[in-house]
């Protein structure tokens, strides 16, 4: 996506975002662990100054937002189980759970310091 983004962008562009990425340093079983915890393509997904210079921007500001998105999964959680026979109803119960399981997945993976929301904000030179 951030590709994309420099491909479309003017000099001078900027974008910004949410990136999900692993922890920096973790050991290989932790990397594996996160890329099942965390949405698809998380893995192999380095610190955010890296994935923006491999893209060809240049980060202007990066911020971890993770405590604060933990409190969101949280609360989406709590959310669909309030409203589980609604959302059953209109969702199926398979994607039911699949989102659930989701959620809880994101919540144990920011929990064992495997995963990290950044908000980020690149230019385009």
């Amino acid at each position: 996506m951030l590709r994309e983004c420099h491909r479309v962008l003017k000099p001078g562009g900027m974008v910004a975002g949410y990136l999900i990425h692993t922890t920096p340093g973790l050991s290989d079983a932790d990397e594996t662990r996160a890329d099942e915890l965390g949405p698809s393509l998380v893995s192999g997904a380095s610190e955010p100054r890296f994935l923006i210079a491999e893209a060809g921007l240049s980060l202007t500001l990066c911020e971890d937002v993770t405590t604060d998105f933990r409190e969101t999964c949280e609360a989406l959680g709590a959310a669909r189980e309030l409203h589980e026979a609604d959302l059953r109803a209109e969702e199926g119960d398979e994607f039911y759970e699949e989102e659930r399981q989701k959620t809880r997945d994101m919540r144990r993976g920011i929990d064992d310091g495997l995963l990290i929301r950044s908000l980020i904000v690149a230019v385009k030179d």
